[in-house]
Parts: C-alpha cells; sequence; structure tokens
C-alpha cells in the first residue's frame, strides 16, 4: 500500500497557543460569577449624546447601500484621514497631509503589520522592550522578522535607562513602542523620547509608536512620537477608535508616516486585505468630527484613573500586591504578585510554573477573578499579572473585593 502524503503545515503558527488574555476570557465569559478583568473591552463607548445621529445617518439603508456596494481606496476615506488629521492638529499641533501622511486600516493591529512590512525584511530585526503587549512578538514571528527583546528596568525614564549606550539599537530596523503601555500603564517621559530619538537617529531605526491609548495618560502627558523634531523624520503612529472610544469590533485604525511608507502601506494592503468598512468609516470620521468629544474623552480618563488609584489603594503589599511600576495611564493594572504566591496553598504552586501563572490560577479558581498571567508579556514579567480597568463598575467592584478582602 502506498504511503499517504503529508501535507505541510505552518510550523511558526502551528506552534502558538491562543494568546492567554482571550483563552482566559473565554472561560470567564462562559461561567458569569466569575469577575472578568482579563480582556480589553471597554464597556464606555460610544458617546451616548452621538448614538440618534449614528443610528438616523451612519447606520441608514442608504449609507448601508452607498458603502457595501463598492471598494473603499486603500488609503480610506479622505474625509475620515482629514479628521484624523484635525485629531493631531486640535490636540497636538502637528500638522499632518490627509493625502499622503495617514492612512485607515483594519484596527490598530493591521497598521502594526503593515509598519513592520514597510520598514523591514524577512529575518531582519525589529526591536521591542521587555515587558511589552503580548501581540508583538507573535506577529513579528508570523511575518519572519527577528525579535530583539530589550530588558527594560523600572524606573523614572524606563527608556533612557533602556537606551544608555549610543549603539543600542545597532541592526534593528525598527523598534515598536506602546505609550501609553498595555500592560504596564508606562507612558514616556521628554527624557525618554529625547532618548529614543538620539539613539535611533545614529542607528537609522524606525520608531514604531502604538498610541491606542492616547487619550488615557494620567500623571504624565502623552506625546506622539511625531511631535518630537528629532523623531519627524523616521516616526510612524499606530492608533485605532478600538480602546478610545470603547469600540473594539468597528475595526477601524489608521497609520501616520512619512509619504513613502504610506505608499508602500497602502500597496500591501490592497495585497493583503482590499478597503476597510465603508460604513465603519462613516461612525469613525462622525466620532472624531464631534465637538464634544474632549469632555467625554476627558470623563472616561478620568474614570479610568480613579478606579487605579481604588486598585492600588486596596492591593497592598500586606494583600500581597506590590507596585514596582504605578501606571502613568493606559487602562490596566501589572502588580506583582510574589506575596500572592508565598501565601497563597501550596496545592497552586506547581513546580517550575512561572509565580504570575501560578497566581492567575489561584484567583481564577480560588477567587473567582480572571486576570492574564504576566509571562507573555516577556521573561522579566512572569511574577505579574495584568488585570483591565474597563470592566462594568459593578463587576469591577466585585473583582476587587475578592482581590484584597477588606
Amino acid at each position: 500500500m502506498n504511503a499517504q502524503p503529508t501535507f505541510h503545515r505552518n510550523t511558526v503558527l502551528s506552534a502558538m497557543d491562543i494568546y492567554a488574555s482571550k483563552a482566559i476570557s473565554l472561560r470567564a465569559k462562559a461561567d458569569p460569577s466569575i469577575a472578568n478583568l482579563s480582556f480589553g473591552e471597554p464597556v464606555f463607548g460610544p458617546p451616548e449624546h452621538l448614538l440618534k445621529e449614528i443610528a438616523a445617518q451612519d447606520l441608514s439603508i442608504e449609507t448601508f447601500l452607498e458603502g457595501v456596494k463598492r471598494y473603499e481606496n486603500p488609503r480610506g476615506s479622505l474625509a475620515l484621514r482629514t479628521a484624523i488629521a484635525g485629531w493631531y492638529r486640535d490636540r497636538y499641533g502637528l500638522v499632518l497631509d490627509p493625502e499622503r501622511e495617514i492612512m485607515v486600516t483594519h484596527g490598530g493591529v493591521e497598521a502594526i503589520t503593515l509598519a513592520i512590512l514597510s520598514t523591514s525584511d524577512q529575518n531582519e530585526e525589529i526591536a521591542i522592550s521587555d515587558p511589552s503587549y503580548m501581540l508583538y512578538a507573535r506577529t513579528l514571528a508570523t511575518l519572519g522578522r527577528s525579535v530583539r527583546r530589550m530588558t527594560r528596568p523600572a524606573a523614572v525614564h524606563e527608556y533612557a535607562s533602556m537606551l544608555d549606550e549610543e549603539s543600542a539599537l545597532q541592526g534593528a530596523r525598527a523598534i515598536i513602542i506602546n505609550s501609553p503601555e498595555n500592560p504596564t500603564g508606562y507612558v514616556l517621559s521628554q527624557e525618554d523620547w529625547t532618548r529614543v530619538g538620539e539613539v535611533a537617529a545614529k542607528t537609522g531605526t524606525w520608531v514604531i509608536h502604538d498610541e491606542v491609548y492616547d487619550v488615557m495618560s494620567f500623571d504624565r502627558a502623552h506625546r506622539p512620537a511625531k511631535t518630537m523634531a528629532s523623531l519627524a523624520p523616521n516616526s510612524i503612529l499606530i492608533n485605532s477608535f478600538s480602546k478610545k472610544f470603547g469600540l473594539p469590533g468597528l475595526r477601524i485604525g489608521w497609520l501616520v508616516a512619512p509619504p513613502d511608507i504610506i505608499d508602500l502601506a497602502a500597496k500591501t494592503h490592497d495585497y493583503l486585505y482590499l478597503g476597510v468598512n465603508v460604513q465603519a468609516e462613516h461612525v469613525a470620521t462622525r466620532l472624531l468630527s464631534d465637538t464634544r468629544k474632549a469632555a467625554w474623552l476627558n470623563d472616561v480618563a478620568q474614570m479610568l484613573q480613579g478606579r487605579c488609584e481604588r486598585a492600588v489603594a486596596a492591593m497592598t503589599e500586606q494583600q500581597g500586591y506590590a507596585w514596582p511600576r504605578r501606571p502613568h495611564g493606559a487602562m490596566f493594572l501589572f502588580p506583582e504578585v510574589t506575596g500572592c504566591y508565598e501565601s497563597m496553598p501550596q496545592r497552586w504552586r506547581v513546580p517550575g510554573q512561572p509565580v504570575g501563572d501560578a497566581v492567575a490560577n489561584w484567583l481564577l479558581e480560588e477567587r473567582g477573578v480572571a486576570v492574564v498571567p504576566g509571562s507573555v508579556y516577556g521573561p522579566q514579567s512572569v511574577s505579574h499579572v495584568r488585570m483591565v480597568l474597563c470592566t462594568p463598575e459593578a463587576e469591577f467592584e466585585q473583582a476587587l473585593n475578592k482581590l484584597a478582602p477588606r
């Protein structure tokens, strides 16, 4: 009998598990008794004062037919790109050309992918810090890029400390920086950005700034990398509507880059994805054109800051939590949990298992709170867990009472 042929599967993708926050969130969603602090699906958004206009105009049958019967331009609608340019002009005084320096993408994740593809070739190095958002390393591996993890110490100016040597980025085509950051809430300081600009200029490194949590900065002001004079030529901005407006299902993001990078990204977008959803663009344009958005976004940021302060005050060292990094922004908590590990029942301490993984399992099974183990964010984070701040108030309060019983 002839042997059956073996059909190849992608070995990189086959080796990857479903990412931890989604796997844990699926478990939590299946059990209503679990307080779910594992997945960033914001309870807020869109602004209530826009709902009638969205329903009447953007979700009308006329708008639906106008959008569904055609493919969008690879760069996205000019109306939305113009609104994005207005966003940067009004908030940061940054002047952009909506026709040459901005394109619309399928969420921020596609924008990151296009930035990587446009600035590097197969097997070339892209730098990320440790810790960093879990999907960066996975996206780079999927795209056939080499991941350079750079240990980032907890400090007042963390990137300045990480890039203390002039050659720190030598050989890296780009560095991905998330600020405000998932998972730690770190926001780069002026000193950080100055140092990033100096080192990137010396080494010819692109700076890809993922700023999807831009409006969520608390005690340190957010700055888009492109507002720094030293980074204007070699920085790329990534942004989206998923977090700031609480609309992850809209799947609309954007990319800001020099015109030649936008040209490459638009060409790649056309090859791989085709145009974004036209009807979703109408909603996105309305959100950015809203004259009341600044006040609404400020209310969201204040709510998140209040929750952050409540949680840090409640989750004390006596409760088993430590805070080597206090969050400056975003919508996450990232405590160090060695104290929890040492005080929890021995049966939950599995030999060889990272501290954060063991604590996450214990919190899920014994306390009914779903969190993400820090190990997925890099080797430096194995004794941490990540929690989100964007759940319904009752669920957040329930979780806090279970995490830090009074």
